[in-house]
């Protein structure tokens, strides 16, 4: 089952996101206010906010990859079954089957 990663809105709305979206605006102010230093209130607010999000959206890019391979092999391994079952020669030479015997027969006498 494919994970539905969250857009940053809907991100923002859960308790991580909320909780550092908080301390992120709180050290920006106290960057500008009180230490009078904007790039490191900038760089707290990318560390804190979009470098857990963009991860986040890493990892559900990984886990999509990681479930389409695994519905690959199960359906190569229904149709291997398949194909064992009825008695038809499995095919390991062309990873379709399209080709005819004949055909690779003769490519390999060239």
């Amino acid at each position: 089952m494919a994970h539905d990663p969250l857009s940053a809105s809907e991100a923002l709305r859960t308790r991580v996101g909320i909780t550092l979206a908080a301390v992120s605006l709180f050290v920006f102010v106290y960057s500008l206010l009180i230490l009078g230093q904007i790039l490191l209130g900038v760089w707290t607010v990318l560390v804190l906010t979009v470098g857990p999000y963009l991860s986040y959206r890493l990892f559900a890019a990984l886990d999509s990859l990681a479930d389409a391979a695994q519905r690959i092999a199960a359906a190569r391994e229904r149709e291997v079954d398949r194909d064992a079952r009825s008695g038809r020669p499995v095919d390991r030479e062309s990873p379709d089957g399209s080709e005819r015997r004949s055909e690779r027969a003769t490519e390999r006498d060239r």
